[in-house]
């Protein structure tokens, strides 16, 4: 990111006439070095005609004015309008990580080897700015493909996110360019595996416990064979009383 939302003239003339505004810069940075990334900015709905035109017309012409827009190429725009609020949503795909790179007064993201960097100055807002952003929402959200290893903004999971109203001056954040598979899955896998070969394994000693079972009680219950004589035998002779 080149530049972080730039208050100016137009911009607290939109605050001052909503009361409320929003801003927010979603990117997501892919280990192969390019970046997706929405940027939203609304007013309270009808504070356009203000302006000079619609919502969505005057919250595009803000966006441009902030500078954010300048690096990007292949860009679309949408009309935004949520909770009360409407202006303009513009998405992006596959622009370079460079296109982040910080300047001397604001914020952006670098590579360094396997870990990509966010340094710099928040935004470009004075002290007598600030006083014009109550009720506003400004944020930027930037997830990484690995882990987050040190941050001053809020971590969930891969994604860091900072408030950029009463937030810190600089924003400041390392996380892993890489991707990582957590090892979990595999320990299941490997689990799951043992677990059905431990299950085949009994099931089969049981099959065999049946088996022999079965065939001695087979035996058991089995009449005994008749005796049998050699083949031409005369069968024998009850023995008689002997004569003198």
């Amino acid at each position: 990111m080149t530049a972080v939302l730039r208050i100016g003239a137009l911009t607290l003339l939109a605050l001052t006439l909503s009361a409320c505004m929003r801003f927010s810069a979603d990117l997501w940075i892919s280990e192969d070095g390019t970046v997706d990334g929405e940027y939203v900015v609304a007013l309270q709905e009808g504070a356009g005609a203000a302006l000079g035109g619609s919502d969505r017309e005057a919250s595009l012409q803000i966006l441009e004015e902030s500078g954010l827009l300048d690096p990007l190429t292949d860009i679309r725009e949408h009309g935004f309008a949520a909770d009360g609020m409407a202006g303009t949503e513009v998405t992006f795909r596959n622009q370079p990580v460079e296109a982040l790179a910080p300047t001397a007064d604001r914020f952006g993201v670098t590579r360094e080897g396997d870990e990509y960097v966010v340094s710099g100055r928040a935004s470009a807002i004075s002290e007598e700015d600030a006083d014009s952003l109550e009720g506003a929402s400004l944020s930027v959200s930037i997830t990484f493909p690995g882990p987050v290893s040190e941050s001053n903004g809020t971590v969930d999971g891969t994604t860091v996110t900072w408030d950029l109203v009463g937030g810190p001056e600089e924003l400041t954040a390392r996380a892993s360019a890489l991707r990582t598979t957590s090892p979990v899955p595999a320990v299941l896998t490997t689990l799951l595996v043992l677990g059905a070969a431990g299950a085949a394994a009994v099931a089969a000693r049981r099959a065999e416990v049946v088996r022999r079972q079965g065939l001695r009680r087979a035996t058991r219950g089995a009449a005994p064979a008749p005796a049998t004589r050699p083949v031409g035998a005369s069968p024998a002779r009850p023995a008689g009383p002997r004569r003198p």
